[in-house]
């Protein structure tokens, strides 16, 4: 286990917890993000369900269906309206955070920018990440997590 990593909302009505390192740290640059994040991309960490620890008010959900069809469900503080955390539906195991919600942002690494086919002209893309016009390469996201998964059950 490493580190114990915290973050919460803007005005500190929703708090965070979680004691495993990110699986995949990530940029998406599809219209969603930018619209859910106010920005040009989001930057987003991914964690183990279990193993993430939500205190204070509960977050406001607001479900939309990407780009990509998957369905996300992001999560948001009620009172200030920080956009917190994504869900979806259809990968359980595993929640997204946004990297501005952490308590200490300078941790987030990304590995790799995804939809750069929607990024924005005006902003530059990271020299050491990986970039995809669409969706991520299964190695880089689907076969970490698989791997996490599968040495936690022996």
């Amino acid at each position: 286990m490493t580190t114990e990593i915290r973050g919460g909302c803007a005005c500190g009505a929703v708090r965070y917890t979680c004691s495993e390192r990110p699986l995949v740290q990530l940029i998406c640059h599809c219209r969603d993000c930018q619209r859910a994040s106010g920005s040009a991309f989001a930057a987003c960490l991914i964690f183990p369900t279990d193993r993430l620890q939500f205190h204070g008010k509960a977050l406001k959900p607001h479900e939309v269906q990407a780009h990509s069809g998957r369905t996300m469900q992001r999560l948001f503080c009620a009172d200030c309206g920080s956009p917190v955390a994504i869900a979806r539906p259809e990968t359980p195991l595993v929640q997204f955070v946004h990297a501005a919600s952490l308590d200490d942002p300078a941790i987030f690494a990304p590995i790799c920018e995804v939809w750069v086919s929607r990024a924005q002209a005006w902003h530059p893309h990271l020299a050491q990440t990986l970039k995809f016009d669409e969706g991520p390469a299964p190695e880089l996201i689907r076969e970490p997590i698989a791997a996490y998964f599968a040495a936690r059950t022996q």
